[in-house]
């Protein structure tokens, strides 16, 4: 018996192991997906590249199973090598070549085993380069109980309705037959008279709806200006995938005025011409894109130099007119040389912006792929509350933590400090000093 009992607790130990292990893989599996995947492919419809769910199994019936690793992290190597049969025909899918990828093995299976664990009813999860909305599970139950209060109102309505046309045909009935009409009670007077006879039900039901409504209205209120995994069109189609990505050109040289200004800046046509000025064709879009950067800039491809008037000036053409991504509320002021800056803030731009390296056009990034970046990069700090809100920058400056020794900036600070032994007591107690321990919480920080 005691033999029974002990292989059933095992059992037990190894079923919550297992679905504790289950969860924290699908976990990661959905982080390192939008991160490395999301971009070109999605779980359930074909893109770019072709949908993930099912990939694995069609390897496996091709008796290539194992061989879908090394499809994974060098494609052309494999296709190469002449060992996979299938690997020409997912080659063939498009003309779009996929890149090596810098994953392991247990990163590749954690993706394979999430997007097969996809069902195919739920909607796909936007990722980068996607533009759609991130479908969280508490936007879901927000929209389910959205629609059970328009399902009750309905019904509330079409209830009211029926008893009103029950009334008219009652009378109608009654005029008919030549029976003494009582004294009509409308259907308001019905109702009023029903609540009286019946006040600590009608009670219990306002209280009902009038804390649903409550709920409702506060999610719906926490939505406002939340815009994460934001992505606008734009007028050319640019890859921060392949520039800042596979090129490994420099945040900063395109956004040059991010160190010393207040916004980070787009670049200009003549900063896109340092390079297009001799490289005219695209791996994916061919010339097309790049010729509207040359109409812009006034540049003759033929010729190879620019289109001049009769004194010597350029002839410039339309401007190109980017589509901003991120928008701050007018309201807030915020700096990015504050932030950037290696002598005051230092912030990485990924804090903020999210991989960029795996996105197409600019987008506003997610809470989930930014924290997926704080678990392998001790740069990132982790951050719960919607990007881009105010919690989210006043819990940012409360765990971001500065050095006072490193920079000229802080040296009034640290003077200052040194002389005021109750914050020297908190500073001693974690070590660190926050942004929140030099007045990153006052208002007027951000609003004056």
């Amino acid at each position: 018996m005691n033999c029974i009992n002990k292989i059933k607790t095992s059992s037990l130990i190894l079923a919550i192991v297992a679905l504790f292990s289950f969860g924290v893989s699908a976990q990661d599996g959905e982080a390192l997906f939008k991160a490395n995947c999301a971009s070109c492919h999605k779980a359930l419809k074909n893109s770019t590249g072709p949908k993930l769910k099912g990939a694995r199994a069609l390897w496996e019936e091709a008796g290539e199973g194992e061989l879908i690793f090394e499809w994974i992290k060098n494609p052309t190597e494999l296709i190469e090598s002449g060992k996979s049969k299938r690997a020409a025909i997912v080659k063939d899918y498009s003309k779009t070549a996929m890149p090596a990828q810098a994953v392991t093995k247990d990163e590749m299976v954690a993706i394979l085993d999430y997007v097969d664990n996809i069902p195919d009813a739920q909607p796909v999860v936007g990722g980068p380069g996607d533009g759609g909305a991130v479908v969280s599970n508490d936007e879901g139950s927000s929209n389910t109980l959205l629609w059970l209060l328009v399902i009750l109102i309905v019904a509330a309505i079409v209830a009211y309705a029926a008893l009103s046309v029950k009334n008219l045909l009652a009378t109608a009935i009654a005029d008919k037959n030549g029976e003494e009409i009582t004294e009509y009670e409308n259907t308001k007077d019905r109702v009023n008279s029903w609540i009286h006879r019946n006040w600590k039900l009608a009670l219990f039901l306002g209280i009902i709806i009038g804390v649903a409504l409550g709920v409702e209205g506060f999610a719906r209120g926490y939505e406002v200006n939340v815009i994460a995994d934001y992505m606008p069109s734009q007028p050319v189609k640019y890859s921060h995938k392949l520039h800042a990505g596979q090129l490994e050109i420099d945040c900063k040289y395109c956004h040059n005025s991010a160190e010393k200004s207040k916004h980070a800046g787009l670049p200009t046509t003549n900063v896109c011409m340092n390079c297009h000025s001799s490289i005219y064709e695209g791996k994916e879009n061919g010339t097309v894109e790049i010729a509207k950067i040359h109409a812009a800039a006034g540049f003759n491809v033929e010729e190879r130099d620019y289109n001049y008037d009769e004194n010597g000036d350029v002839i410039e053409g339309t401007p190109i007119v980017w589509n901003k991504a991120h928008n701050m509320p007018d309201h807030v002021f915020f700096s990015h040389a504050q932030h950037v800056n290696k002598n005051t803030g230092n912030i990485d731009c990924r804090q903020c912006h999210g991989d960029v390296k795996t996105y197409t056009l600019g987008r506003v990034s997610t809470n989930k792929e930014i924290n997926a970046l704080a678990k392998i990069d001790e740069k990132i700090i982790e951050l719960e509350k919607p990007l881009m809100t105010m919690g989210w920058c006043l819990e940012c400056h409360n765990k971001k933590s500065v050095d006072l020794t490193k920079s000229e900036y802080y040296e009034e600070a640290h003077d200052r400090l040194k002389n005021r032994p109750d914050a020297f007591r908190k500073i001693r107690e974690d070590e660190q000093v926050t942004v929140r321990e030099l007045g990153g919480w006052e208002c007027a920080k951000c609003h004056y």
